[in-house]
Formats: structure tokens, C-alpha cells, sequence
């Protein structure tokens, strides 16, 4: 049975759930802004498109950077972060960053001919698996930093990390058949297999969302709280009909009805993008202390 939203103490010195206040929606702009830019990163770079490539990178450099910024309250000592790799999950990410934004301008400067091919085909090749690489983990550090919050339910389960990944793809491959759509109609077997790689990143979101309630639901008391306020709480109203039915319903219909023209792709893509930064500003909403 789900804990009462009535639980939550707040600030007053008396037991029960108190939420989480130290993220908000700041850390989730950065967080939304760094994996959908490492996302459309690589699914570009598997149909080398040029400005995908270059949208992701500043995605995730700038509008990433500016987002941690904002939260910082020392961003002058932000680097110091990168000598704690043993440890964390925010060392590694901070150089995951600086790698993908290093090796993904080389990458992106060889896309579009200004390496005058002098770059030798071993080092071409480096690049790329390197900006990847270094992709993947921005996709996926974040997710594994806030599973390692023991005393917050709804974060510490492994399927945090996984949406995350999910999510990123999903609305990096949504930015690439929007912003390439023109040449996608041109190249049916390329259009055919984007359609398909959205639609099964959909349906595994639906199966990891669903997981996630359940393992919250039978999880901790503070889980408990968490997917109470997400079902039946004041998040309810953004929860239910912006990140279950937005994000899943719209692109799902599109994409299986095969809506044709430029305008039922922004539609999907606007849902995908806008469901899954609801998801990240409501994941910390959601989060509660266990008492």
C-alpha cells in the first residue's frame, strides 16, 4: 500500500520523509542537455550527418556546462573534480566531456573535409570509437551517480542509469530524422532503420519505466513516497500525462502509422524531448529521504 503524500515533514524537526532539495531543475537542464547531445552525437555520426555532430557537441559542452555552472556555488573549483576518478561517477563524467568534446571536433572536422586528409585512417578511426566511448558514459554517469544515493528510494536501483542511456538515443535519433529529413526520404533503407531503432528504444522505455514503479513500489518507504506523489500526488499531473503518455502515445502513433511529411516529426520529436526533460525534472521532485 502506497505511503500517504501527507508523510512529508519538510523542514520540521519530527520523523517522516523529507525531500531531496540539493538538485533541481538546473542539474536536470544539464543532465537533459548532455545526454540528448551525446545521443544525436552517435546516431550522426552512424549516418554521418554533419550538423548532428555539431549540435551535440555544443549540447553538451556548452548548454551542459552552463547548466552545472548554475548550480555550482564554487564553478571556479569545478575542475579540481577530475582527481577523484577512483571514487566518482562525476570525475569520470567531467572527463568523459572533455574527451568527446576533444575527439568528437576531430570527428566532426573530418566530416566535413577540413582535415584536408591528412588525418591517417588508423587515427580517423581512433577518434570516432574514443568520441563514443566518451558519449556512452556522459549517457550513462549520471544515472549511475544517483543510484549510489542508498538513502533515496527512488534513485538507487540500476535502472536509473539504463533510462537514461534509453532516453538519450531515443531523442537523439528523434533530433536526426527532424533535422535530416529531407535526405532520410531520400535513403529509404536509412529512413526504414532509424523508424525501427526509435521504435524499439520506445518500447524499452515503456518496459523500463513500468519497472522502475514496480521496483519502487515493493522497494523502501521513501520509494514508496516517491511513486506516490509521482501516481497520485501533485506530480501526478505532469507525471501520468507528460511522461507516460507524451513521450510513449504521440511518437508510438507516428511512427507506427507511418504519418508521412516534416510536421508529425516535429510533433514526435517535441514529444520525445519533452517527456523525457519532464522525466529528469520530476525524477528529483519525486526524490524523498528515507527516514
Amino acid at each position: 500500500m502506497l505511503v500517504k503524500q501527507t508523510a512529508i515533514v519538510g523542514d520540521e524537526f519530527r520523523p517522516g520523509f523529507r525531500l531531496q532539495r540539493s538538485w533541481s531543475w538546473s542539474m536536470a537542464t544539464a543532465f537533459f542537455l548532455g545526454e540528448i547531445g551525446a545521443g544525436l552525437f552517435i546516431v550522426s555520426v552512424l549516418f554521418s550527418y554533419l550538423p548532428g555532430l555539431v549540435i551535440g557537441i555544443l549540447f553538451t559542452s556548452v548548454g551542459k556546462a552552463a547548466g552545472h555552472l548554475i548550480h555550482m556555488g564554487q564553478p571556479l573549483r569545478a575542475w579540481r573534480a577530475i582527481f577523484k576518478l577512483q571514487h566518482s561517477w562525476v570525475s569520470r563524467g567531467l572527463l568523459a566531456i572533455i574527451l568527446f568534446t576533444g575527439f568528437g571536433i576531430i570527428v566532426a572536422f573530418d566530416e566535413a573535409g577540413l582535415t584536408f586528409g591528412l588525418l591517417p585512417h588508423v587515427l580517423k578511426v581512433a577518434a570516432v570509437v574514443i568520441a563514443c566511448a566518451a558519449a556512452v558514459v556522459i549517457m550513462l554517469y549520471q544515472g549511475f551517480a544517483m543510484s549510489h544515493s542508498a538513502a533515496i528510494g527512488l534513485w538507487s536501483s540500476g535502472l536509473v542509469p539504463v533510462l537514461g542511456l534509453t532516453y538519450a538515443l531515443l531523442g537523439g535519433g528523434s533530433l536526426l530524422s527532424l533535422l535530416d529529413y529531407d535526405a532520410l526520404l531520400a535513403q529509404p533503407q536509412a529512413d526504414a532503420m532509424l523508424h525501427n531503432i526509435e521504435i524499439g528504444l520506445l518500447l524499452y522505455i515503456a518496459i523500463m519505466l513500468y519497472s522502475l514503479v514496480h521496483a519502487a513500489n515493493f522497494g523502501s518507504k521513501g520509494a514508496h513516497q516517491s511513486i506516490s506523489m509521482l501516481l497520485h500526488g501533485p506530480l501526478a499531473r505532469w507525471f501520468v500525462p507528460v511522461v507516460v503518455v507524451v513521450v510513449l502515445l504521440i511518437p508510438t502513433i507516428v511512427l507506427l502509422f507511418e504519418a508521412k511529411g516534416w510536421w508529425p516529426r516535429l510533433v514526435a520529436t517535441l514529444a520525445v524531448l519533452a517527456g523525457y526533460y519532464a522525466f529528469r525534472v520530476l525524477l528529483f521532485k519525486a526524490a524523498v529521504f528515507d527516514p
